[in-house]
């Protein structure tokens, strides 16, 4: 084995690794006790199966050299776009959203496998740019790579998915590098276009959006769920009420409880002490991968770093949001403690891209 491969193999975050895999068992934890009176441990199960197939991915990414995946990443985007147009010809329908692929009794989301080519394919073309700031033909060429998958996710009734490639795009444009005037211009239209989008929503997501500024509009409708989910945060107290003895949790008043409200569980049961500890720990995570670009050997794996942080910080972000009641149920698991095979598999894959790029820091290209 020559030396710079005997580097690579011991040039391991396995602090990041680790941090991952303690965020992911603390949500197998919260699932298992979301429902022990009933003895269908079908969801736990199911979700140590996806976090040991998370794990080996993200060590298979790994493996490949990261220029491999870049140089090959249109032919990875073209795959994850050919999957979302065929689901809306043979999708099956979840929860309202036709966003799914069914085979025998697994179901996948080829939205989830999306985020990853896009990050990829962005890293792939910023980095071969030569200007140190960004023009406007180079944003039209981003958008154009971002937004078509969005608007094939947005058609299969998943807004809340579409809307998480957009935090991805300005994480590495703003790395890439963007004159201030440049990015002020863009963020001006947006807010001037971000209200015709208002027309365009369906009568529930609408009603979603209003129920946020107004909890007592629909109680025991749309705002249901953030409701009781503020009410299982806050009967946590301080130190919570103790592995599986979230009353909220135990007795299901709160929907959706093993995929986008699993914080409430976790928080009704380990209280405010033990929440603020998986924020650091989300935290932690954070400052590795922005270690990890900062240490990147090249400009493709500074982008491709920032856009798998991007993505977990956004999803936390608006997760969290979510169960606390001060933005829209919009239907985004909380990266790694969510229930869901498909998410839980596609950030350890993204995790695994970082893992590649900070293994090869010391590597002449």
């Amino acid at each position: 084995m020559r030396g710079w491969e005997r580097g690579i193999l011991t040039q391991f975050d396995y602090a990041l690794f680790l941090g991952a895999l303690i965020l992911a068992l603390l949500g197998a934890l919260g699932i298992y006790n979301a429902s022990p009176d009933s003895g269908d441990y079908s969801f736990f199960l199911r979700h140590l199966l996806w976090i040991s197939v998370g794990v080996g991915v993200c060590l298979f990414v790994m493996s490949l050299d990261y220029h491999f995946l870049a140089d090959h990443a249109f032919l990875f985007y073209a795959s994850s776009t050919v999957l979302l147009i065929g689901i809306l010809f043979f999708g099956t329908e979840i929860n309202g959203s036709r966003s799914w692929l069914t085979f025998g009794g697994l179901s996948f989301q080829p939205s989830e496998l999306a985020k990853l080519t896009v990050i990829l394919l962005l890293a792939q073309y910023l980095g071969q740019l030569n200007e140190n700031y960004l023009e406007g033909r180079h944003f039209l060429i981003l958008a154009s790579i971002t937004l078509f998958p969005m608007i094939l996710i947005t058609i299969q009734g998943d807004l809340g998915t579409a809307l998480m490639f957009l935090p991805i795009l300005m994480g590495m444009v703003v790395v890439a590098g963007v004159k201030k005037q440049l990015l002020a211009g863009v963020l001006v239209v947006s807010l001037c276009v971000a209200p015709v989008s208002w027309f365009f929503l369906q009568d529930y997501q609408k009603q979603r959006i209003l129920v946020t500024f107004d909890p007592g509009l629909d109680p025991q409708g749309i705002g249901y769920q953030s409701r009781q989910s503020q009410i299982a945060i806050g009967s946590g107290g301080l130190f919570g009420k103790g592995l599986g003895q979230g009353l909220q949790s135990q007795l299901g008043f709160v929907p959706e409880i093993h995929t986008d409200f699993i914080f409430a569980i976790l928080a009704e049961e380990i209280g405010f002490v033990g929440s603020i500890l998986i924020l650091m720990l989300y935290l932690f995570i954070l400052m590795r991968l922005i270690h990890i670009a900062e240490t990147a050997r090249d400009r493709v794996g500074i982008l491709i770093s920032t856009g798998v942080a991007s993505l977990i910080f956004f999803h936390v972000a608006i997760n969290v949001g979510m169960t606390l009641g001060i933005v829209p149920p919009i239907g985004i698991p909380l990266p790694l403690l969510s229930y869901g095979g498909s998410a839980t598999v596609t950030v350890f894959a993204a995790l695994g891209l970082a893992l590649n790029v900070y293994q090869r820091r010391f590597v002449y290209f």
